[in-house]
C-alpha cells in the first residue's frame, strides 16, 4: 500500500523501546514505524513473511508502505513521567520530518487498560562490532535475553517502567526477578502456562515456516498483558534480519533464546 495520509497523528504513548519513531494514526487501530531508506531489511521481512498463513498470530498485521503528510505537527503527550522522559529522549533524536515513509502495522494495544509490557531482545550474540562488548557484559550472552523495555501500569498509571540502557546492566537473577515483576497476576499460573504454550507455538512457527530466515539479528520478543485478559507475544523489530529464498536449514539461535525463555518462565 502507498498513499498519501493526511489522518489525525500523534507519537505513539506506549512505545517503550526501540530506535524507530512510532506514530499513532486517527483512533489508534494501526501505527506507523519509520525506518531508513537505506535498509528495506525490515520491509522485505514483513513482505515476505505475511505470505505464511497464520504469521499475525506472532507477528504485527502488516499493511504495507504509508507515505506519511510531511512537516505535521504531532501532538506529545502531557504528562511527565519516567517514560515519557525516555519517549521525549528518543523523539528530540530521533524524528525526522522529513522521512515521510512509513511500515503500517496493526497497534498491538489498541484501547488496552492497566497494560503491561515486556520487550525482550533474542539472542546470544551479534555480528556488529560495535555491540559485541555489550552482548558479553550483558544477559544476553549467558540467556539469550536482555530487557529493552518494561512497563507495568495499575489504575491505568505506571507504576513501573524499564528501559534498555538499565536492562544492559543486570544480572540475570535481577532479570528472572524483573519476569517475576511482570507475571505479578491474581491468574498467574494461568497466564503463565498460556505463555509457555504460546512460546511453543512460536517454535513450532519458525521450525515449520522459517527455514528462509538466516539471521534474527536484533529481533526481540514483545510479551503483553492488559485487563481484559489478553495475554500475547509478537516478534518485533526486524532491521537486521534477513531473509534467503534459498535457504533450507533454520537458524536455531532464537529458538535457543526462546527454550531460555520457557526455562525461566517455569522456575518462576
Amino acid at each position: 500500500m502507498s498513499l498519501q495520509q493526511q489522518l489525525q497523528q500523534a507519537f505513539f504513548e506506549q512505545q517503550i523501546s526501540g530506535h524507530s519513531i512510532f506514530i499513532k494514526l486517527n483512533d489508534g487501530e494501526f501505527v506507523a514505524k519509520s525506518y531508513s531508506i537505506e535498509n528495506n531489511n525490515e520491509q522485505n521481512f514483513y513482505e515476505w513473511i505475511q505470505q505464511i498463513d497464520g504469521y499475525q498470530e506472532f507477528f504485527s498485521q502488516y499493511n504495507g508502505v504509508v507515505i506519511l503528510e510531511k512537516n505535521q505537527q504531532l501532538s506529545i503527550q502531557q504528562k511527565i513521567n519516567s517514560q515519557q522522559q525516555w519517549l521525549n529522549s528518543l523523539i528530540s533524536k530521533r524524528y525526522n520530518p522529513n522521512n515521510t515513509k512509513y511500515l503500517l502495522l496493526e497497534n498491538l494495544i489498541q484501547n488496552s487498560q492497566n497494560l503491561r509490557i515486556l520487550d525482550l531482545k533474542l539472542g546470544y550474540s551479534v555480528h556488529k562490532q560495535s555491540h559485541i562488548q555489550r552482548y558479553q557484559n550483558s544477559t544476553s550472552s549467558k540467556i539469550g535475553l536482555r530487557i529493552c523495555g518494561m512497563k507495568i501500569q495499575e489504575n491505568n498509571e505506571l507504576v513501573i517502567f524499564k528501559d534498555k540502557h538499565w536492562g544492559r546492566t543486570i544480572s540475570v537473577e535481577e532479570l528472572i526477578e524483573s519476569l517475576k515483576t511482570f507475571f505479578s497476576l491474581k491468574n498467574r499460573n494461568k497466564i503463565l502456562k498460556e505463555a509457555l504454550d504460546k512460546i511453543e507455538s512460536l517454535k513450532q512457527f519458525i521450525t515449520n515456516h522459517c527455514k528462509q530466515v538466516i539471521s534474527w539479528q536484533g529481533t526481540s520478543l514483545l510479551l503483553i498483558y492488559g485487563d481484559e485478559n489478553d495475554f500475547k507475544i509478537k516478534l518485533i523489530d526486524f532491521s537486521n534480519t534477513k531473509v534467503d529464498p534459498e535457504s533450507t536449514v533454520i537458524n536455531t539461535e532464537i529458538i535457543k533464546a526462546l527454550n531460555s525463555l520457557q526455562d525461566i518462565i517455569i522456575q518462576i
